[in-house]
């Protein structure tokens, strides 16, 4: 992987957030096929997940066992921050949205690390303050938006993180079932296509098995 073969020198990301990957050494990858389980509440993390190739669906389990996505984590991004909690009951659970490979370091090798390199501990520090601001704009936005602002901001959301522009100015991105996407936002599936009839109607998306086509500009003005 291209960024991991870097210099280990601090390196400065565009959201003035250091690069963690600057601190990290290579380590051992593995493989798991779409689909597979990577860490659930029985089986928790035991150290922390770098996406080399794929992307994982990170979900938290509520109560009467109903999944609520926290996020679909991309490539050269970290996850399961959870180890490092010494907690006999975690819940969150991590799954292999499609075939991925990972590379993995134990919490007693992350330790090492840092003690060598103590600026990881800042970088690390700086993402979970990052992640958290984001978990409180979704609280915020759960609790007085309406569902069509919920899932606009969703829509847009994934295809700024797994999206690609195209030359009309609309966004491609892959294909998301609306399962999927009542998880991100709390609600049910039904519901969810009813608002995704809705916006292709309106000429706000396009889906299909291949992929979904979002034109930003007509969910942006529900979101404003």
């Amino acid at each position: 992987m291209a960024s991991m073969a870097k210099s280990l020198e601090p390196l400065e990301l565009h959201t003035g957030v250091e690069d963690v990957l600057a601190y990290l050494p290579i380590s051992i990858t593995t493989e798991y096929k779409k689909g597979q389980m990577i860490y659930d509440p029985d089986h928790p993390p035991q150290g922390i997940y770098l996406v080399v190739r794929g992307t994982v669906e990170v979900a938290w389990l509520g109560e009467n066992d109903r999944e609520v996505l926290m996020e679909i984590v991309r490539p050269d991004e970290l996850f399961g921050e959870s180890a490092f909690l010494d907690v006999p009951c975690r819940c969150e659970l991590a799954t292999a949205f499609e075939n991925v490979t990972l590379m993995t370091w134990t919490i007693s090798e992350m330790e090492n690390i840092i003690m060598k390199r103590p600026r990881l501990a800042v970088a690390m520090l700086q993402v979970l303050a990052q992640r958290n601001a984001e978990s409180a704009r979704r609280i915020e936005s759960l609790s007085i938006d309406k569902i069509e602002t919920r899932l606009a901001r969703a829509l847009i959301h994934f295809s700024d993180r797994l999206g690609a522009p195209k030359e009309d100015g609309s966004h491609w991105m892959m294909p998301f079932t609306h399962v999927l996407l009542s998880r991100y936002i709390g609600t049910s599936r039904e519901v969810i296509t009813q608002h995704m009839n809705r916006f292709r109607e309106q000429g706000y998306v396009h889906y299909s098995r291949q992929g979904i086509v979002l034109h930003r500009d007509g969910l942006n003005g529900l979101i404003d």
